[in-house]
């Protein structure tokens, strides 16, 4: 047979898939809870107090709350002085609506060791590692190490972003993983 001579026959057993993936649906049974419902229905109306603390004051609120929402290290510290926030594992409405803003690029969070901002959740972070993992590492180098190593970026992109020398890259990235003990994470 001739490559000439064949036709196209759809699958039986694949859906027309012509306009990318199905979307996303959960369990029929699935329902929010209700930090999570109250981050997405309700308007924050505070703001920064300063690169790691907000007041966030959701719309139904009778108060506002004082949110500790920061990078450190690999992971995000979140912390509010809210009592649900003591009992639903950290994820009370108030942080909640930090991250729900922070997933859509509404808000901008810093990181306390490089001083860097991040308009959205870097690829590298984890939400269940140890804050002071990377206290060792200088803030230039730690910078290096989570974008390079763990980010998305190769060291001679990440020279250009940041005005350094690839070289330094280099130097900042291995005395990184010296300190950590080695290879990239």
């Amino acid at each position: 047979m001739s490559l000439g001579s064949r036709s196209w026959q759809p699958s039986d057993d694949l859906p027309d898939r012509l306009g990318g993936p199905p979307t996303l649906s959960m369990p029929d049974d699935w329902t929010l809870s209700t930090p999570w419902q109250r981050a997405q229905e309700e308007t924050d109306e505070g703001g920064p107090v300063s690169d790691a603390e907000r007041m966030v004051y959701l719309s139904e609120s009778d108060n506002p709350h004082r949110v500790t929402f920061a990078l450190r290290g690999r992971t995000l510290l979140a912390d509010c002085d809210c009592k649900a926030h003591r009992f639903n594992d950290g994820w009370c409405a108030h942080v909640a609506s930090l991250w729900w803003q922070w997933t859509r690029g509404r808000i901008v969070v810093s990181h306390l060791g490089t001083g860097r901002d991040y308009p959205e959740p870097p690829a590298w972070l984890r939400l269940d590692d140890d804050p002071t993992d990377f206290d060792d590492l200088a803030p230039a180098e730690l910078d290096a190490f989570l974008t390079c190593d763990l980010g998305e970026m190769g060291p001679r992109e990440y020279a250009d972003v940041s005005g350094r020398v690839p070289g330094t890259i280099g130097n900042l990235l291995s005395r990184a993983r010296d300190k950590l003990g080695g290879e990239p994470r």
